[in-house]
């Protein structure tokens, strides 16, 4: 096989890019084999998969990309990959191919203890984490569809990370400006800032008292944002990446204005739906121009749109498509948002606005020509701006100067969490500008995306009032449960229904009528055959050696499941639930050990055992339930639910007094609707 030297070379009559060697197509051959040509600039596809790879480089120089890590390969040179990896080979030459061989076989041990490795190393990373939920839109106050997604997501996980050890911190604020909050304003006679300092009080006692803690938390009149905002614009405006253009727009004759986002109604270009606002559509979430809306018209008279020209400020994405497509494969992302990221990617990137004719926001300097003069900076492209906002009043709270010294200092990673219909927004503009405007702050390596959460197979709805508000569902009595009813049925990758007399009937029946039960059990042996003190355990039989087991077992797949790569509020709940209902089962054993006078030593260790698995459920499910496992720790004389264990499971101290004394959860779990 000819190994093409020059660019000249992959000119020429039966040249293939990718072809098999004759002497590797025996069928006994115990590996794959096939060499690849890359021309000058091209880089392979992002691939991983559960082989063993070998690439031997024949012809020219590369650079190997695995794992986000790089290393320069030339000819002679040698590489191996393993199973999982994310890996891409890159020909940066000007004017010669690159050829190499690639190896591949299936070696199941290798892909065994690659797995192990990564599981391992997952949960061991020291560098601190960021936590960026999706900034709420104060234009109402939250309901359990908010909370249920983004914000509840991003406690849980800091919680969890908590647990571990791991430095983590909780960005959060409200959105500094988008029509949603003026066009409410207008139809409540308030002012924009009025109305969204309102709003975002509101806002955060919803957060508040659903347990969700934040460290930082940017408000819409602060006045560092719109600096940081103007700083993005000026130096992306400065190296050509932001321009203006003129456009047509939609505009309403009789009310003489241009119509945007919340002030103009229509249909998506690309599946019909209504449920259209800003650049994207709610029902598919792909993304459209301002005039490809389908039958656009005035929100405030109802009037057909039409078209005028209008000049402004964009910010094309298109020559940002290599940088873009190589970051946003090396995310941990759901297959679901995988599959829209591809699916954005295979289109031409859109340019996004910039400027928009507005009353409020942030007023941005006109171009040369005065064509843009009075323009208001574009609410998407603030993402950017408001999460270096964020870092930088961390970064004050720290003692540090601003936010690029933090950057520097404690180099952290970030965690995005929104829902599927902005998931372009987030996955693809946030990236884009805060990427072209620094490189100091590292892009999210991870996204946490959920669908919407649905009230009785409805969407929730803030102005139709189709909603449960979060300051009147959460009770200090009913807030633990309603936080694991919550994960439960998180709407993570579907979207899922929440019915108010499912969510009744499970408190009813499974916390009040089993959670209860079993604590009340453990409670009443110890208190009759240990004088309510903790035995020290004896000699074990099977059903012991089964359940310190499944204590083990429980503690790190419920820590697993609040890691950031592998975060699941389902599967974590999921968790929770499976062991009360196994440590109710081992009551059984227990009883029946008991019974047998005078105590065994068999007896007293399945009495330990239980107590360990109270304390267990206390310590590994404090991310889910704060509060039980903060009485529950004091009960089983516990300072506090311990931090940094890595999912290590412990004894109740031997002689320590406890008293399981409930009640833990409120059979009164009622739910008021909004209106």
């Amino acid at each position: 096989m000819t190994v093409p030297r020059t660019v000249d070379d992959m000119a020429l009559p039966g040249f293939v890019r990718s072809a098999q060697p004759a002497w590797a197509q025996d069928p006994e051959l115990p590996v794959n084999v096939r060499r690849v040509t890359l021309r000058p600039g091209e880089t392979t596809a992002p691939h991983n998969h559960h082989d063993v790879e070998v690439w031997v480089v024949l012809d020219g120089r590369g650079e190997v990309t695995s794992d986000g890590r790089t290393v320069p390969v030339a000819a002679g040179d040698a590489v191996r990959l393993p199973p999982l990896g994310v890996h891409t080979l890159h020909n940066p030459a000007a004017d010669r191919p690159l050829s190499f061989l690639t190896f591949w076989w299936e070696d199941l041990a290798a892909l065994d203890a690659e797995h192990d490795r990564r599981a391992e190393r997952a949960g061991t990373s020291d560098r601190p984490v960021l936590l960026l939920p999706s900034f709420p839109t104060p234009n109402g106050e939250l309901h359990l569809g908010h909370l249920a997604g983004p914000f509840l997501n991003a406690d849980l996980l800091r919680r969890g990370l908590i647990a571990r050890g791991t430095p983590v911190r909780l960005l959060l604020g409200t959105v500094g400006h988008q029509s949603q909050v003026a066009a409410a304003a207008q139809d409540q006679g308030l002012t924009f800032y009025e109305l969204a300092e309102r709003n975002t009080d509101a806002i955060q006692e919803a957060l508040a008292a659903a347990r969700i803690e934040w460290d930082v938390f940017i408000r819409p009149s602060s006045p560092r944002y719109p600096e940081v905002a103007l700083e993005v614009f000026e130096r992306l405006r400065s190296d050509g990446t932001v321009v203006a253009k003129t456009v047509q727009a939609n505009y309403c004759a009789p009310c003489g204005s241009y119509l945007f986002e919340a002030f103009v109604a229509g249909a998506c270009p690309h599946c019909g739906s209504r449920d259209t606002a800003g650049i994207e559509c709610e029902a598919c979430a792909l993304p459209f121009a301002d005039h490809e809306l389908l039958d656009p018209s005035c929100r405030s008279c109802g009037a057909p749109a039409g078209q005028r020209e209008l000049t402004r400020y964009y910010m094309p994405l298109e020559p940002l498509r290599e940088r873009l497509t190589g970051y946003l494969r090396s995310v941990a992302m759901s297959a679901r948002l995988r599959s829209y990221v591809d699916r954005v990617l295979a289109a031409p990137l859109p340019d996004l606005p910039v400027s928009t004719v507005a009353a409020d926001g942030i007023l941005l300097p006109a171009d040369p020509s005065g064509a843009t003069d009075g323009q208001r900076m574009y609410s998407a492209f603030e993402l950017a701006a408001r999460f270096i906002t964020a870092v930088d009043d961390l970064a004050r709270q720290h003692g540090v100067a601003g936010w690029e010294e933090y950057a520097e200092a404690v180099q952290p990673r970030t965690v995005l969490f929104f829902g599927f219909d902005n998931a372009f927004l987030r996955a693809v503009v946030f990236p884009a500008v805060l990427g072209a405007f620094t490189d100091k702050l590292a892009l999210a390596d991870t996204m946490v995306c959920n669908e919407f959460y649905l009230l009785d197979g409805q969407k929730f709805s803030t102005g139709r009032k189709h909603a449960i508000w979060g300051r009147d569902a959460f009770r200090a009595e009913t807030r633990d449960q309603l936080r694991l009813h919550l994960a439960a049925t998180s709407p993570d990758i579907r979207r899922r229904d929440f019915a108010v007399a499912e969510y009744e009937r499970f408190v009813r029946e499974e916390l009040v009528g089993e959670w209860e039960a079993w604590l009340a059990s453990v409670d009443g042996r110890l208190r009759k055959y240990f004088d309510g003190r903790a035995p020290e355990a004896g000699s074990w039989n099977g059903e012991a050696e089964q359940f310190y087991g499944r204590i083990r077992a429980f503690a790190a797949r419920l820590a697993d499941a609040l890691l950031p790569e592998r975060f699941s509020a389902r599967a974590a709940a999921q968790e929770v639930r499976d062991f009360v209902a196994e440590a109710r089962r081992f009551t059984e054993v227990c009883e029946d050990v008991l019974a047998v006078q005078p105590v065994s030593a068999t007896a007293r260790t399945c009495m330990a055992l239980e107590l360990m698995a109270v304390r267990a459920l206390a310590v590994a499910a404090e991310p889910l339930l704060p509060e039980l496992a903060a009485r529950l720790s004091g009960q089983l004389g516990l300072p506090a639910p311990a931090v940094g264990d890595g999912g290590r499971v412990q004894w109740v101290a031997p002689g320590t007094a406890v008293a399981l004394t409930g009640p833990y959860f409120s059979s009164d779990a009622r739910i008021r609707r909004a209106g």
